[in-house]
């Protein structure tokens, strides 16, 4: 592999030093190593946008592009030796990327079609403590791949894999009965309901949005008739329905923040009621 690309995406946040104890090991490891940081502020239990860092990001890069995802952890196993225990961790093969992931959970939501190979990584025998899988094991193990050297040898095939899908917004003929996800740095309100789900169970109907706030601003949703292709289609401060770069709905203020003024957070309900 010439010049192996190497991605992280990481909880590991922005004032420590383990963002670059782990650059500094791989290009040690791997001296023509190209590594690029996606994110090292993903929160563990913010699983959704994780997912979609592993869908729209990571696998924007090239194939046979090496993917670190530091982000939370797996139950531990426990090692043949005393009471000890060490996490699990694996390296899966998937559209000819490869991810090493401490969290099988996390794989089986971005993935959306089986993996070609998944392995449940063997871990170092010779360390006392594995309290960063990033450098201790993750680090030597892009240099085997990178190195060209056959992957089976380095785990035991995962045969508990299984694809998990995120559930999509309920919906009746009527109506459908959306939530918030995620809020993005703009303040944005993702929704669980793609466009094309929606523009289906529309089927050229006309529709409000009901988006109440929870700090006073009453139905902000009233005057939402249509899905926007830009923010500036409505005035300044106006809430809008648009479609997030990910393909699903979103809830935004022109020119501010639409979690912060309305009181938006994961988990907000969200109704989108059509009209005969």
């Amino acid at each position: 592999m010439e010049a192996p690309i190497v991605t992280l995406t990481t909880d590991w946040g922005e004032r420590d030093f383990f963002a670059g104890m782990v650059k500094g090991r791989l290009c040690s490891l791997v001296p023509d190593v190209r590594v690029f940081d996606i994110s090292h502020c993903q929160e563990w239990n913010d699983t959704i946008a994780t997912v979609n860092i592993i869908r729209h990001a990571c696998l924007s890069f090239p194939p046979e592009s090496i993917h670190i995802v530091d982000v939370g952890c797996s139950r531990p196993q426990q090692l043949a030796r005393g009471d000890q225990y060490l996490p699990e961790a694996f390296l899966a093969l998937y559209r000819n990327h490869y991810f090493l992931c401490s969290d099988l959970r996390l794989l089986e939501l971005s993935f959306e079609s089986p993996c070609e190979k998944i392995l449940r990584l063997n871990l170092p025998k010779d360390l006392d403590f594995c309290t960063f899988l990033a450098y201790h094991l993750f680090c030597p193990i892009v240099q085997h791949i990178a190195s060209g050297s056959e992957i089976d040898i380095l785990g035991e095939p995962c045969q508990q894999f299984r694809l998990r899908s995120i559930p999509l917004a309920p919906f009746d003929d009527s109506h459908i009965d959306a939530a918030v996800t995620h809020i993005d740095k703009y303040g944005n309100a993702i929704l669980n309901v793609t466009y094309e789900e929606f523009e289906r169970v529309r089927a050229g109907r006309r529709f409000t949005v009901n988006a109440t706030s929870t700090i006073g601003y009453g139905d902000r949703g009233d005057g939402v008739r249509a899905v926007s292709r830009h923010y500036n289609d409505v005035g300044l401060g106006s809430l809008l329905l648009t479609v997030s770069v990910t393909g699903y709905l979103q809830l935004a203020l022109n020119k501010t923040s639409a979690a912060q003024l309305l009181g938006l957070k994961p988990a907000h309900p969200c109704r989108i009621t059509f009209i005969d």
